[in-house]
């Protein structure tokens, strides 16, 4: 019988725990939502009401330093989350200028280093 390799984290960029203001939308909707967690390349968030898997979205992410930084995403995957009866999405950033990846990479670090 042979055993299976174990599987490796997947992700490229640090992500942390956080919850974070964040607004979602699309044409004609927006909807307001928390970060449960975030990193450089994506977060994962709690919404009111699900969007549909590969949904285009702009995001605007308030950090705690007063900045907001604005991007594009993808949602990659939706569940519900049964404790709060929201429904969590896992959101892709697509496209995001690299003074607001800077800047959410110097907001991630700095969190770490607390």
């Amino acid at each position: 019988m042979r055993v299976p390799k174990p599987i490796l984290e997947r992700r490229r960029s640090v992500r942390i725990d956080d919850t974070l203001p964040f607004k979602v939308g699309l044409e004609g909707f927006e909807q307001e939502a928390s970060t449960l967690n975030i990193s450089s390349t994506g977060a994962m968030c709690l919404l009111d009401k699900v969007i549909p898997m590969m949904t285009k979205l702009r995001v605007a992410i308030s950090l705690e330093s007063k900045k907001t930084i604005h991007l594009k995403g993808v949602v990659v995957r939706t569940d519900k989350d049964l404790a709060t009866n929201k429904f969590r999405a896992a959101i892709f950033f697509s496209e995001i200028s690299a003074s607001d990846r800077e800047a959410l990479e110097r907001y991630i670090a700095f969190k770490l280093n607390r």
